[in-house]
């Protein structure tokens, strides 16, 4: 029978050193948590069952002038649609053993707790915004509802970029499909790139990035810098309406602990046992889903039409 090795849970020979009073305080110095860039702009939307519709206007109505005094008025439609979310299940096993558990200078739980939220934002800003290992059930990603719609600047490879100038390029696609900009998502260092960004003397072009509402900013807007691994390096900035990505909560990050349970491998085979390996396992759960809504905009009638745009290296789009 295969059971897991010490690599596969956090146990003593991996993690050593913060069973060492001597050399470890009490305090674990680690980084400031990593945010969802999704968690922090899409518009929460409760769920009560696995499914959710949520309506949209896919066609809007028209008005006529009435000719003279006893015209006919004319009859116009409203077409409704809906963007459906399923939740799905976002989950972990984190096993530890007792030993180590109960010889650690630390609170353990305490301390993975967060970094098993972080993974599973990392996870949720992956497949919401990119695509990547995206739930079937899930409609399109930020990335593709932008391709799709033509909505794109590219970053050009062989001259500096001016990033302020693509930035407002991009917002104005969004403003051209009859959305409004409230936020930007952007990578991991963008903000530097734009602060050694110089005018024609010589003197810089942004000496700030703090928006109007006290945070990091582009434009008097909130943007929201992905420090969580899970951004794609070939694009630099998705200007959106983020009112329009709707991440569904059917539950919560729930956690609980084991100390009798099994874990089994896909053919059903045990490969831990917690009661038999005097361990504990902490068992963590997320259902979430994720869609965007594209209603109909008087400014951009056709389906061809997004709430995002992307400002990306040259030639990836669609590539």
């Amino acid at each position: 029978m295969a059971y897991l090795n010490d690599s596969q849970m956090v146990s003593r020979s991996q993690n050593s050193a913060i069973e060492m009073p001597t050399n470890v305080a009490n305090d674990v110095v680690k980084a400031a948590a990593s945010e969802s860039v999704v968690m922090r702009l899409a518009r929460k939307v409760p769920m009560t069952s696995k499914k959710s519709r949520q309506p949209l206007i896919a066609g809007l109505p028209e008005a006529y002038w009435v000719d003279g005094d006893t015209g006919l008025k004319q009859a116009t439609t409203v077409k409704f649609d809906g963007v459906e979310l399923t939740a799905e299940a976002l989950a972990t096993l984190v096993i530890v053993p007792d030993e180590f558990f109960d010889d650690s200078q630390i609170p353990i739980w305490d301390e993975v707790k967060p970094l098993v939220a972080e993974a599973m934002g990392r996870k949720i800003d992956n497949a919401a915004l990119f695509g990547v290992n995206k739930p079937a059930s899930w409609n399109t990603s930020v990335y593709a509802s932008a391709a799709a719609a033509g909505n794109y600047v590219e970053r050009p490879a062989s001259t500096p970029p001016d990033f302020g100038k693509l930035v407002a390029d991009a917002a104005k696609l969004v403003v051209a499909d009859g959305f409004s900009v409230d936020a930007f998502a952007v990578r991991n260092g963008l903000k530097w790139d734009l602060l050694g960004e110089r005018d024609a003397n010589g003197g810089p072009l942004f000496t700030t990035l703090v928006g109007e509402n006290g945070g990091e900013g582009l434009y008097g807007l909130p943007a929201v810098e992905s420090t969580n691994g899970a951004w794609d390096q070939d694009v630099s900035v998705i200007a959106g309406d983020w009112n329009k990505a709707l991440l569904g909560i059917r539950q919560d990050v729930t956690y609980t602990v084991h100390t009798d349970a099994v874990v089994t491998d896909s053919n059903g085979a045990v490969i831990f046992n917690a009661m038999q390996q005097d361990s504990k396992i902490l068992r963590v759960v997320m259902r979430v889903g994720f869609g965007i809504a594209n209603p109909a905009t008087y400014q951009n009638t056709t389906s061809s039409r997004s709430p995002f745009a992307l400002v990306a290296a040259d030639n990836t789009v669609g590539s």
